[in-house]
């Protein structure tokens, strides 16, 4: 799995000035790598642990990686008298058994499935996804076994220690903003280390561009205030260096 997200890390949509999401997220990244402190976003519902906090609350598309279990009911036959007649069900019964079985083994096999909308919440411990019969399902930073943020892909997969839980995938123009608080949460600071996450910190072609092109929708209020805060406090002049730390791999 790491291969493979390492090989597709760069493929993905293109951002453009009307992607709210995107530019949030490249907002919250440049506060973040100044210092800034993380913003709490109030929660109402789901009660949190003492010392948890929100950071995000946004729309994902959930899916999980497992795989059905092999089981596949085999085709009975008919007992003729005529030996034709027999012979000619027990192969038609044999063909029928192959093709279930077939489809059984693939069926076996990981794939995404039980796919939907979620409305997730990122907290400082967790990733908090809604289920369709209410309530929220929780995947907590501490079982993380791994964990890989394609932003430009619009795409998080995170797996977990041993059999704790089947590897979870979200997708969707907020999922950036998700994979930066998760990072941020998992990581400390040094999540400018990690080169996707580092990649959302703007340039300053970026910057100019976000100011001349504000946030329009995808935002709650709150959200929309504090990445309008950091846009006003962050310095006008600023150039990067190559061998920053959190730029090279």
């Amino acid at each position: 799995m790491n291969s493979e997200r390492t090989d597709n890390a760069d493929r993905g949509t293109t951002t453009g000035p009307d992607d709210p999401w995107w530019s949030y997220t490249q907002g919250c990244a440049a506060a973040l790598s100044r210092g800034v402190e993380p913003p709490v976003v109030a929660t109402h519902g789901p009660l949190l642990q003492p010392n948890e906090v929100t950071r995000l609350s946004a729309p994902a598309h959930y899916s999980r990686l497992v795989g059905g279990d092999g089981h596949f009911d085999r085709a009975g036959g008919t007992f003729f008298v005529n030996p034709l007649l027999m012979a000619g069900a027990m192969a038609t019964q044999g063909a029928v058994n192959r093709g279930r079985r077939r489809r059984a083994e693939q069926d076996a096999q990981p794939s995404w499935r039980n796919h939907r909308p979620a409305a997730v919440l990122t907290t400082n411990l967790r990733l908090m996804c809604s289920r369709p019969d209410g309530g929220y399902t929780s995947f907590w930073y501490q079982d993380l076994a791994e964990f890989y943020p394609q932003p430009h892909a619009r795409t998080l997969v995170m797996s977990f220690d041993e059999d704790h839980t089947s590897p979870l995938q979200l997708t969707g123009p907020a999922t950036p903003a998700i994979s930066l608080w998760a990072g941020h949460a998992i990581y400390g600071d040094a999540w400018r280390e990690h080169p996707h996450l580092a990649a959302l910190i703007p340039s300053e072609q970026d910057h100019h561009r976000d100011q001349e092109q504000p946030l329009t929708d995808g935002l709650t209020d709150q959200q929309r205030q504090w990445w309008t805060d950091q846009q006003q406090r962050r310095p006008h002049h600023r150039t990067r260096s190559a061998n920053e730390q959190g730029l090279t791999r």
